[in-house]
């Protein structure tokens, strides 16, 4: 072969591998694109990432004037990563993504119609939409429920809201499970463990839910090992054992002490009490929610029944209804409320009204030193009556 021959094969195999370097940088180039249609105000448009157990901000800009899209550019991206889009104008909203390596995501937002904005080129951010989308129908439709749960007198309509609320449960409950046994290698299928139809109200709670975190994070630990994202699930995962071990233990112990069925729920301050905590106290366990005026007004009595005996023995422990966390804490502040007050969430409301056949607010049970209940609905005179009889 000549001499001239080999120098343009050679030529030719630095250009073809040029061109090869070239397509690979190409094609591991991830970038985020979002186009916005109809937004009336300035926007500012924040990305941040967010790891298992950390939100860090990457990016921030602002779109004013006719400007109306913005690319982020992703690099050192070696595994799936979940990303906030969170966009700041008359109101603060946040889209979850879920970019891979190599990923040229777009997004197209109509302000006007936020929820049903379009992606592409993103297949992990189509899922996260459709988780999304779900849990949002989930919320609003509880939430309708509750209104009308609290709103009616009717026991035989209670009854029927309260199964109606179960119900929409379950069903989001099976649609997170089946969208994780069709997507266990998916990073989406995390998203889909944690997420909430309230405050701290978790769809998968249950002890035997376990098994689901187990299954992604199997599939994790076998495809990113070194995965930080990986070691935090596996983490929460040996803790949540550890928490179910002790529950059932403890649980053992209250069902062999106590018949009545317990409560534990968060005070003013954020610290669960036990009701089963007051047990050798008499206890009144009282019902109310500070929109309520006839709840209003038996606390007033009661400020005066509680200072004189208290220190008898005398407790009270009372639950609000309040769906508003705020109003609640305002109403404890406002009235001066000395004794234990605690606040059920929309969930662990309709459990305990379902548990003590609450119909209707205020109302209260009266429980003895022996923690038997000796009393319901006793207001005034009739509970300063049996107050003197028992302690």
């Amino acid at each position: 072969m000549s001499k001239t021959k080999t120098m343009r094969l050679f030529h030719r195999y630095i250009l073809l591998a040029f061109v090869l370097f070239v397509a690979c940088k190409q094609n591991n180039r991830t970038q985020i694109e979002v186009n916005f249609r109809n937004s009336k105000t300035p926007l500012e448009v924040n990305l941040l990432q967010q790891d298992f157990d950390k939100t860090a901000l990457k990016k921030s800009l602002t779109l004013k004037g006719n400007r109306q899209n913005c690319v982020f550019k992703l690099k050192d991206i070696q595994e799936p990563t979940f990303y906030q889009l969170q966009l700041k104008g008359e109101q603060t909203r946040t889209i979850i993504l879920l970019i891979e390596p190599g990923e040229q995501a777009s997004l197209d937002i109509n302000m006007e119609d936020f929820r049903h904005y379009a992606v592409t080129g993103s297949e992990g951010s189509v899922k996260t939409q459709l988780l999304n989308n779900k849990i949002l129908k989930t919320k609003k439709t509880l939430d309708s429920l509750n209104n009308l749960f609290i709103n009616t007198k009717n026991q035989h309509e209670k009854e029927i809201l309260q199964q109606q609320y179960y119900q929409i449960i379950d069903e989001q409950r099976a649609f997170s499970e089946q969208f994780i046994w069709e997507n266990p290698r998916s990073r989406a299928s995390v998203m889909a463990l944690y997420q909430q139809y309230g405050d701290n109200l978790f769809v998968f709670d249950r002890a035997e839910d376990l098994r689901l975190f187990k299954v992604v994070g199997s599939s994790l630990q076998a495809m990113y090992p070194e995965s930080e994202y990986t070691k935090g699930l596996l983490r929460d995962i040996a803790n949540q054992e550890k928490i179910v071990a002790n529950y059932r233990l403890t649980q053992l112990i209250k069902e062999s002490e106590s018949t009545l069925p317990e409560i534990a729920l968060p005070n003013h301050r954020g610290d669960t009490i036990l009701l089963s905590s007051l047990s050798g106290k008499v206890i009144l366990l009282s019902f109310w929610a500070s929109v309520d005026t006839e709840c209003l007004m038996e606390n007033r009595e009661l400020l005066d029944i509680y200072e004189t005996y208290r220190g008898k023995g005398f407790e009270i422990y009372q639950i609000s209804l309040d769906t508003n966390k705020e109003v609640w804490l305002e109403a404890i502040k406002r009235n001066a409320l000395p004794w234990i007050n605690v606040r059920a969430d929309v969930h662990d409301a309709q459990l305990i009204l379902g548990q003590y056949n609450v119909a209707g607010i205020p109302s209260n049970y009266l429980i003895s030193r022996k923690f038997d209940i000796v009393g319901k609905n006793l207001f005034g005179k009739e509970l300063v009556a049996k107050l003197k009889e028992i302690l």
